[in-house]
């Protein structure tokens, strides 16, 4: 059995100060002040957006084959990384080809976890999607030290923004890959992530507004999950969720260093992480969880 203790009550992103409720107008007009302060706060910042992106097709994939492989050279005037970014295409016939149609995309970072099936793809091909994948650890290696290789290089005077900013700029690089595709429908493109791929995710969207469709799996703290929010199971298996403590040990390149202070009092944190559904909006957001995955904390993923 499990239980949920709430250590404070919810802030509400859609109320002032004085307690009475925003218009939409009001929201709209101090959403991106909101979104640069939790970002700050929880990932230390972005990188800048990509100054330069250029792709080169380095294989002979096609539509309905083997996947399309496209070097991306991004960064700075100054200074760039490459990594691969892999398109599934779906099989089409010339006539729709010839016609000009454009795709919509299913786009993931988590190459890294090499579980992407299929039978996945090709339902999205059934369905009419592209399916695009790139290793976000190209981007930032997920290791607590050292801060070097990937973005870190390429911007070496920001030295604030996490591993998840890194990877989370590797999904505008994308987005800016896919307006130069004229195959693609870069109006619909939708994102998924498991684990830290979903917290990943949750901040790509909220970030570029480009991207449409979010779907996290499983974000877990520093996710989808309140930090109001603890699940206790008891007997043989006791287990507690995820705290920011043990997230701050962990993974501290993954954190902002203004977190730090918050270490075991998160509830005095002024937003949760329900937050990131509202800069979302009025874009499309579906949250994924393991009902019993305790650790992960599901139950704190649904509070507003």
């Amino acid at each position: 059995m499990a239980t949920v203790t709430f250590t404070a009550p919810m802030p509400d992103p859609f109320r002032k100060a004085d307690g009475s409720l925003m218009s939409n107008e009001e929201w709209f007009a101090q959403r991106n002040d909101l979104l640069d302060f939790i970002v700050g706060h929880e990932y230390g910042g972005m990188p800048p957006k990509p100054e330069v992106v250029r792709i080169q097709k380095i294989n002979m994939g096609g539509w309905g084959t083997t996947p399309v492989w496209y070097k991306v050279t991004a960064g700075s005037a100054q200074r760039q990384l490459t990594f691969l970014l892999a398109l599934h295409l779906p099989a089409v016939s010339e006539e729709i080809l010839a016609s000009g149609k454009k795709f919509p995309v299913l786009l993931t970072g988590d190459m890294c976890y090499t579980n992407l099936e299929s039978d996945t793809i090709a339902e999205a091909h059934r369905r009419g999607y592209i399916v695009a994948c790139f290793n976000r650890l190209e981007l930032a290696i997920d290791c607590k030290t050292p801060r070097e290789g990937g973005l870190y290089d390429v911007y070496p005077d920001h030295k604030s923004f996490t591993a998840i900013s890194a990877w989370v700029w590797g999904y505008m690089a994308c987005m800016d890959v896919f307006m130069q595709l004229p195959y693609v429908d870069e109006t619909e493109v939708g994102i998924t992530g498991h684990s830290r791929g979903g917290k990943t995710v949750m901040l790509a969207a909220a970030v570029d507004t480009r991207i449409r469709y979010c779907c996290p799996n499983n974000s877990g703290c520093h996710g989808a999950v309140s930090y109001r929010t603890v699940v206790t199971q008891q007997g043989e298996d006791a287990i507690n969720s995820e705290r920011l403590s043990v997230m701050l040990d962990a993974f501290p390149h993954w954190m902002g260093e203004k977190l730090t202070p918050y270490r075991d009092r998160e509830h005095e944190l002024p937003y949760d992480m329900h937050y990131f559904g509202a800069l979302i909006a009025p874009r499309y957001y579906l949250q994924c969880e393991g009902q019993q995955d305790y650790w992960i904390n599901p139950m704190g993923s649904w509070q507003n």
